[in-house]
């Protein structure tokens, strides 16, 4: 019934993005597409499991620093094409042994197959499991030397496109739900909404002049989120959209010492007075230029720098090299999953999506409900608050965790009774706990709440906390 609804109302209610066809990009060639299907065809019975990264077709798509991180170690995964660092190895000579995998007792092992694939030299270096797994504490040790010393992150993957002409604020306003940043060089976080209300996409607009923005959306996305773009984008010429993804590259530094180590890099003035949290600047990178938006994803004082790509390894070594002092590290994707979950950050298809409104996702604060602009979605949102919510957003600690977080998709109960899901959940390496997001029915969100969550077929006390257990005031990102 999904897809009729999706052929007659023109959208499902239930989110399908895993059978979206938007989920690949032009980069899936028949030759991808045959080899990705004979690959699936082979893995129909066997294990699945969470974070498992195919290797066909891989590396198709790669950043020109791909080789620089893969000689720091990188252990890449794959999205949307793009190879981007999972995690790093602790040594260059890391290995798990046969005793690591346990794979001298198959009755242990299903199908005694519970590792990535081999490493060229023939390493092996990831185990499957549906616990914690052998890179944990890895992932650990990037979290904390981010919070301490200063890490790099390589996010090139990131959708990106500009929008301009003298339609190009008005237009904005009438598909995002936040109100556009007015002045040149702020940074807004907006959502576009479907007909209902609920969460299509998210975008960061970076306002680049008087009728020029910058949009940056998840990487995984891109082709589900720059096609909803073109075909809201009006008819009568006044505004024109740039796919700029492949032409920018975008390095992260983050963690306390990322002021002082960009400084020595550029002549801007990088204080907290001259460049405030939000807003971005065009600078020069040592001989390089780049736009830096002083935003990321982990909760740490730090700059995106959005950078020509064809510069991007001269801009990789000038960090590396001034970064020395500052002890500066790589990090990967999975530690920056950490970290979002500990700011409450949400990410779509999980605590944003089709199914939720925008207001049971907690995102009020970026829902201008009384800007003068009909945007997609507002009548929708307006007449929900006349009604009782059927879920609400919480920030859950969960408690005697051994070796198992939650994932997303676990069963939340109160009382013996099924009253919400959870939708991520992982450990928190800053402040030292298990945490999980979710959706619950709205009275229990109350912080102080005692909930249970099922986890691999135990049960787990769990309690709603605030929001951003770490760092809630924002003190870092602000410094």
């Amino acid at each position: 019934w999904q897809l009729a609804e999706w052929i007659v109302d023109g959208e499902p209610t239930v989110d399908m993005m895993g059978v979206d066809p938007r989920r690949f990009g032009p980069y899936a060639s028949r030759g991808y597409l045959k080899n990705k299907n004979e690959e699936a065809y082979a893995n129909v019975f066997t294990t699945h499991y969470p974070d498992e990264e195919r290797e066909a077709c891989r590396p198709l798509k790669t950043s020109p620093c791909y080789e620089r991180m893969q000689a720091l170690g990188a252990v890449f995964g794959s999205v949307y094409g793009w190879e981007r660092p999972n995690w790093f190895m602790p040594s260059a000579d890391y290995a798990l042994t046969p005793e690591d995998l346990q794979m001298e007792d198959e009755d242990k092992v299903l199908w005694n197959k519970n590792h990535s694939d081999a490493l060229p030299d023939g390493r092996i270096v990831e185990k499957n499991s549906f616990r914690r797994s052998n890179y944990h504490p890895f992932v650990g040790d990037e979290c904390k030397h981010v919070a301490e010393h200063v890490g790099l992150l390589d996010m090139s993957a990131f959708a990106k496109a500009i929008v301009k002409g003298p339609g190009a604020e008005a237009w904005l306003e009438s598909i995002f739900a936040n109100k556009m940043p007015k002045t040149i060089g702020r940074i807004s976080l907006v959502h576009m909404l479907t007909k209902f209300g609920g969460v299509r996409a998210e975008f960061t607009v970076y306002k680049t002049g008087p009728q020029s923005f910058y949009l940056v959306s998840a990487g995984a996305y891109e082709t589900h989120d720059h096609d909803y773009l073109f075909k809201l984008k009006p008819t009568d010429g006044s505004v024109d959209i740039q796919r700029v993804t492949t032409q920018t590259g975008v390095l992260v530094i983050a963690g306390p010492k990322s002021r002082q180590l960009l400084q020595k890099l550029t002549d801007t003035d990088l204080s907290n007075d001259s460049f405030k949290w939000l807003t971005g600047k065009k600078i020069n990178v040592g001989y390089a230029t780049a736009e830096a938006l002083r935003v990321n994803f982990v909760g740490e004082l730090g700059w995106e720098l959005h950078h020509p790509i064809e510069m991007q390894n001269y801009i990789f070594d000038e960090i590396m090299q001034a970064g020395a002092e500052f002890n500066i590290k790589p990090f990967g994707i999975r530690a920056m999953d950490s970290m979002r979950l500990e700011k409450s950050y949400r990410l779509i298809p999980r605590e944003m999506s089709i199914e939720y409104s925008a207001l049971e996702s907690g995102l009020d604060r970026f829902v201008s409900l009384d800007k003068e602009q009909n945007f997609i979605g507002k009548q929708a949102l307006i007449d929900s608050q006349q009604e009782t919510a059927n879920n609400a957003f919480v920030t859950m600690e969960v408690h005697g965790v051994k070796d198992a977080d939650a994932r997303g998709s676990e069963a939340i109960y109160h009382g013996g009774e099924l009253v919400g899901r959870a939708t991520s959940g992982g450990f928190g390496w800053r402040v030292n706990k298990s945490l999980a997001l979710g959706m619950v029915t709205p009275v229990l969100a109350e912080v102080g709440t005692k909930l249970e969550i099922e986890i691999l077929g135990k049960m787990y006390q769990a309690t709603v906390v605030d929001e951003s257990p770490y760092d809630p005031s924002n003190a870092k990102l602000r410094a």
